[in-house]
């Protein structure tokens, strides 16, 4: 048989007080403030040292001195309590009656006039780790995701969980699109922030299906989430630039045709440098000679010369839409040619890039709706369509080569990836940013697998490592 108070446990009001004035106190922690718990008690003195991590989540360690340790000395005991006098600071007795602990309070409360004081029956660890615990949130969290843009890119983002204040007990649904994930699986990484940076709280992951997910967020305590609606999920030991580096630049292709890969080769200058050009086109289509179905163009151009002697060698379109074994023989042939040497001198700084791009789109004007890899192996950057501070001479036939990429891109759904020798740190021209968007390698650390996924004409899945949002 219970009694009345068994049923109905009445309120401990000195620890009602207590908690309200600790939750005061963590709550006027900002930066890196720190708070000061000392608790007398019949065993001894506690101390809690709490302060905000770079999360601004309260963060405690706690340590316990015996009273054998302290031999009724006012000055060990201080040396125990650690009380900072730049610290804010809450002294609690929860041994009311004992001389020593009163005695030992008292010896505080004169080093502390300013510090809250509080009589309780118990012992406060409990207690301080419960105010710990139901803190509200001094800095929103984020969810990091992927958003695809309109040409298949991928743009990191993040969506809201919680906002400032929220509390323990606050959830959040949502509906997320997951790719494969990799060996470690799809990544849900909830993030803080500092200024403009993201500050990795949690990873957790798990290896999930693809496929669309609504997903419930729930703030456990501060700096703890739960994810619920997806397998279970464990601790990743991957960090944010981990994380970052294996964020592919596009979205998988989920076409269903069969891919055509255009190899354009700048086929002007030293015969050992052209040779590598035609080399690096050939172990691409090496790589995907086993994807079902590929086609494949190649493409040679020269420099202009701007000699009115000498007839212009024109952009050689040397295959169109042949199998990979006909490409390969092309590019044998083409290397056998060596560089071209009609129409030189020509012009020393630049190549015919832009009527590459304006031959390219020709081809592609009456062809089957298909995914179009531009692979572009070269150096040297386009002539203008007019005069400019370049100083590199006008295009003969006007062609803007922006334009054109423009519209291969907006137009015919051209995906752009380029080879080009380039030094690590380099400021690389805007031409080559743009013919390298989708997959861009250097000749001499030339990542092939990662090249052709980056193009999205290779077999093999790419792995996406956060999920997918606004993902029709």
């Amino acid at each position: 048989m219970t009694t009345p108070s068994e049923a109905h446990p009445v309120p401990n009001p000195d620890n009602d007080l207590l908690r309200k004035a600790l939750a005061k106190a963590v709550a006027g922690l900002t930066g890196s403030g720190r708070l000061d718990v000392v608790e007398v008690a019949a065993d001894g003195v506690t101390s809690f040292k709490i302060m905000r991590d770079d999360h601004g989540v309260p963060r405690g360690r706690r340590w316990h001195t015996p009273w054998s340790d302290l031999a009724q000395d006012r000055e060990a005991l201080l040396r125990a309590a650690d009380v900072d006098p730049d610290d804010d600071t809450v002294l609690v007795c929860s041994s009311p009656g004992s001389s020593r602990a009163d005695q030992a309070f008292e010896w505080l409360r004169a080093t502390r006039p300013d510090a809250p004081t509080l009589r309780v029956d118990d012992s406060i660890a409990a207690l301080v780790t419960e105010v710990l615990g139901a803190d509200p949130l001094t800095r929103s969290y984020d969810l990091v995701v992927l958003r695809p843009r309109t040409d298949g890119t991928l743009e990191l983002a993040t969506v809201p969980l919680f906002p400032v204040q929220a509390r323990p007990g606050a959830t959040t649904t949502m509906t997320l699109h997951c790719e494969r994930g990799g060996p470690n699986g799809t990544a849900f990484a909830v993030v803080t922030w500092q200024g403009h940076d993201p500050l990795l709280l949690s990873v957790q992951s798990a290896a999930l299906p693809p496929g669309s997910y609504e997903i419930t967020a729930e703030l456990r305590r501060p700096g703890r989430v739960r994810f619920s609606g997806l397998p279970t999920l464990s601790g990743d030991p991957r960090g944010w630039a981990e994380l970052i580096a294996e964020v592919p630049a596009r979205l998988p292709s989920r076409a269903t045709g069969p891919g055509h890969l255009i190899c354009a080769i700048e086929v002007c200058g030293a015969e050992p440098k052209v040779a590598e050009r035609v080399g690096r086109a050939r172990q691409v289509v090496s790589t995907l000679s086993n994807l079902p179905g590929l086609s494949v163009s190649v493409v040679a151009y020269g420099a202009h010369s701007f000699d009115r002697s000498v007839k212009d060698h024109r952009v050689e379109v040397r295959a169109w839409r042949v199998d990979v074994s006909t490409a390969q023989s092309v590019l044998d042939e083409l290397e056998e040619r060596g560089p071209i040497t009609q129409g030189y001198p020509y012009h020393p700084h630049a190549a015919q890039l832009e009527d590459m791009l304006a031959a390219v789109d020709r081809g592609l004007a009456g062809d089957p709706a298909s995914p179009v890899a531009l692979l572009t192996i070269g150096d040297r950057p386009p002539h203008p369509p007019k005069i400019d501070n370049s100083r590199v001479l006008p295009c003969p036939s006007r062609h803007d080569w922006r334009a054109v990429v423009a519209h291969l891109e907006q137009s015919r759904n051209v995906v752009f990836g380029a080879v080009v020798d380039y030094q690590v740190g380099d400021k690389l021209p805007r031409v080559w940013q743009l013919l390298g968007s989708a997959a861009l390698a250097n000749f001499d650390a030339l990542d092939i697998r990662g090249l052709t996924s980056g193009l999205g004409l290779t077999s093999d899945a790419v792995p996406v490592p956060f999920p997918l949002i606004d993902v029709e």
